[in-house]
């Protein structure tokens, strides 16, 4: 009877304790809750526009007059071109004009129309070219520089070599012929406007349909930056 006696009171002692534990921590979450609800939103609140101050103004200048001078947008340009003069356009603040960088160097320098500018006829260097612009104010204070863009000036033709057809080679019965050969990985290769498959060691290959008698097969290869290489297949097909 003791033992028992014994037992059933730690029991209530454990149980008592388990329910202020519960008590306790469920207390500890309301006052966390409450914190967060009436101090602590707030704080974040403050601590992302603390961020976004610090992080806006990696862009920005301020000018004497106490405006903020920001960088130039410039329009997308392509990836390659096998052009030497480029055009290139964007838009910034009213009333101030922007110089641009090529190859981080001063290259020219224009005025805003609109909140838009535009270079014409910028002159690339041969291989990969970096282009990026500032905004100056009236008083002479300048922006931080846009987001920098990249084009490469490629005027060298594309490697083409065709395997099949060989010049002056006759098909019969099947008027659907294998067009083959190797070019430039990156090239696009066409066989009489069909669009050839091309792996990634340059093989290409099509199966394209020709006229009955004699006919020719164009196989054009062009690659990124415009540039295009011909070769040209005498035929013939008979059924």
């Amino acid at each position: 009877m003791k033992q028992r006696y014994r037992i059933n009171r730690l029991a209530k002692k454990e149980e008592a304790a388990t329910v202020k534990r519960i008590f306790a921590l469920s207390a500890i979450s309301a006052l966390l809750a409450l914190f967060m609800f009436t101090l602590g939103i707030p704080l974040l609140g403050k601590f992302a526009d603390f961020l976004e101050l610090i992080l806006g103004s990696q862009n920005q200048q301020q000018s004497p007059d106490g405006k903020s001078i920001s960088a130039p947008n410039l329009d997308p340009i392509p990836a390659a071109t096998n052009s030497a003069n480029l055009n290139i356009r964007g838009f910034a603040a009213e009333g101030e004009s922007v110089e641009l960088y090529l190859n981080n160097n001063p290259s020219a320098k224009t005025e805003t129309t609109s909140g838009n500018f535009s270079f014409e006829d910028i002159k690339l260097q041969d291989g990969e070219n970096s282009i990026a612009a500032k905004s100056l104010s009236s008083t002479g204070q300048e922006s931080e520089f846009s987001k920098t863009l990249t084009i490469n000036l490629d005027t060298q033709s594309p490697a083409l070599t065709v395997e099949n057809p060989q010049q002056n080679q006759s098909f019969s019965a099947n008027n659907r012929i294998k067009v083959s050969g190797k070019a430039d990985q990156d090239s696009q290769v066409y066989a009489n406007g069909f669009l050839a498959n091309i792996n990634s060691e340059g093989q290409f290959e099509i199966l394209i349909p020709v006229a009955e008698g004699d006919s020719q097969v164009e196989i054009r290869a062009i690659d990124e930056a415009g540039n295009v290489t011909v070769e040209k297949r005498n035929i013939h097909f008979s059924k």
